[in-house]
């Protein structure tokens, strides 16, 4: 998704964008499931998988998984993201420090470097960014 180095917020940006283009090319209409002749079913009949091989309580939960992940709720949550990295990310282009991190006691900056803010940190992270991507 993202090459070895690359910025955070550029890592993040990628991401999201990766979820909300396939969130938009789902359909539409609210997702439930159901599962007929070993099919999992979504919705307008398009079949999501093959005969799964696996218990009926696997199954549900796999079922109620898919349901929790609609392309709405996906769209959502990546709003969301993208407004708390609007709240943090480099004060200006001369201080790198994160603008959402506020000011310790003697008014220095919490966060030297906004790659370093754990608030973008912690959201990379839930996007799949390691600490071998720096």
């Amino acid at each position: 998704m993202t090459a070895q180095g690359e910025d955070i917020l550029a890592y993040l940006d990628s991401a999201i964008t990766a979820r909300e283009e396939a969130a938009y090319a789902a359909p539409r209409s609210p997702w439930s499931v159901r599962v007929d002749d070993d099919e999992i079913v979504a919705p307008d009949g398009i079949t999501v998988a093959e005969a799964f091989a696996l218990s009926g309580q696997q199954t549900r939960a796999i079922l109620d998984l898919i349901a929790l992940h609609q392309p709405a709720s996906v769209l959502r949550r990546c709003a969301a993201d993208r407004k708390l990295i609007a709240e943090h990310g480099p004060c200006s282009d001369q201080d790198l420090g994160c603008k959402g991190c506020g000011f310790n006691n003697q008014e220095e900056s919490m966060v030297d470097h906004y790659e370093d803010c754990p608030v973008l940190c912690a959201l990379a992270e839930g996007y799949g960014w390691t600490e071998g991507e720096r």
